[in-house]
């Protein structure tokens, strides 16, 4: 990743974010890009960008790559980027991240209520779903941070996957991260237990063994883990069965003290969805651990996994 960017809104919640984004950089030798949204009003503006400037200056000591900003908006003025007025928040920011060539974006949510209202409103969570790029979440402390980059070490990274070859796809954007530590990883899958009634067996589904089931889920995961250690990863594998699979991979990731949750912002379709999709909403909305979301479409798109599954290459994005 060429650059990582940080969207501010001018709060102490906001910059909580920025002591794990200098860490990437530092480890990724990459530069901070520091964005704000004004609204359209000059002097906004140009309190932004004051705003911008005086973070930009207190991050600069020690990043190789320097720390750069923009003001977001419809009103002219350097250095800002302009906002087109019929435009919302959100898109603005996805296509900005294309346009500057952002390689991971790295926000502040709040533990149990999804993107916080504070960072520009409800267009958090909007972005969070339509970001051409991957997002990582950082979950907030309680106090003020010290805005340095942190001493941070992460040392495991859970990637839940459901059988299809789109989820496998977080596996490049996790090593990606991962391997700047040296991080152990498991793939973990959740088993979701069918209960049959009367319309299933009117149209002649019946339901499968769970001990079969659970055989199979572990085979997959074999497969897919065994394809990471020829390329010299420490994986290791587990599979859950629940009925709640968000809660489920919250639980395994609180318990085995795993710093970052990777998933694909969508997965298998109909009723294959057992993990991804409307669940890692509920996964970004709950829990304590950091979690990496990835559009689909981008990670689709991106040279190195368009043409083949994640198991077959796990070649950095």
């Amino acid at each position: 990743m060429n650059a990582i960017m940080v969207p501010l809104d001018g709060s102490a919640f906001a910059e909580q974010a920025l002591p794990l984004a200098m860490t990437l950089a530092r480890r990724s030798n990459s530069r901070i890009h520091l964005t704000l949204a004004a609204a359209p009003a000059s002097e906004i503006t140009a309190a932004a960008a004051e705003y911008l400037s005086g973070m930009a200056a207190r991050l600069e000591s020690g990043m190789s790559e320097g720390v750069t900003y923009s003001v977001l908006t419809p009103d002219p003025g350097a250095p800002a980027w302009p906002m087109p007025a019929c435009s919302s928040v959100a898109d603005v920011l996805a296509r900005y991240v294309v346009d500057q060539d952002i390689g991971l974006v790295v926000l502040t949510t709040h533990g149990r209520g999804g993107v916080r209202r504070a960072w520009l409103g409800s267009t958090a969570d909007a972005f969070v779903r339509i970001a051409p790029r991957p997002v990582l979440l950082v979950r907030p402390g309680d106090e003020e941070v010290a805005i340095t980059a942190a001493d941070f070490s992460l040392r495991h990274v859970v990637i839940p996957l459901d059988g299809s070859e789109t989820s496998e796809r977080a596996i490049p954007i996790a090593q990606e991260i991962g391997s700047l530590f040296g991080a152990r990883y498991t793939l973990v899958r959740v088993v979701v237990p069918f209960t049959p009634d009367i319309s299933t067996e009117w149209y002649g589904v019946h339901p499968f063994e769970p001990t079969l089931n659970l055989e199979s889920a572990a085979r997959y995961l074999a497969n897919v883990a065994n394809s990471m250690r020829e390329r010299g990863l420490n994986v290791a594998t587990q599979v859950i069965e629940s009925s709640s699979p968000a809660g489920a991979i919250i639980d395994y990731a609180t318990s085995q003290d795993a710093g970052l949750i990777v998933l694909m912002s969508s997965g298998a379709g109909g009723i294959r969805r057992l993990l991804l999709g409307s669940v890692a909403d509920k996964v970004v909305r709950s829990g304590s651990v950091s979690v990496l979301v990835c559009n689909t479409q981008y990670v689709v798109r991106s040279a190195g996994v368009r043409d083949a599954p994640a198991s077959a290459s796990v070649a950095p994005v």
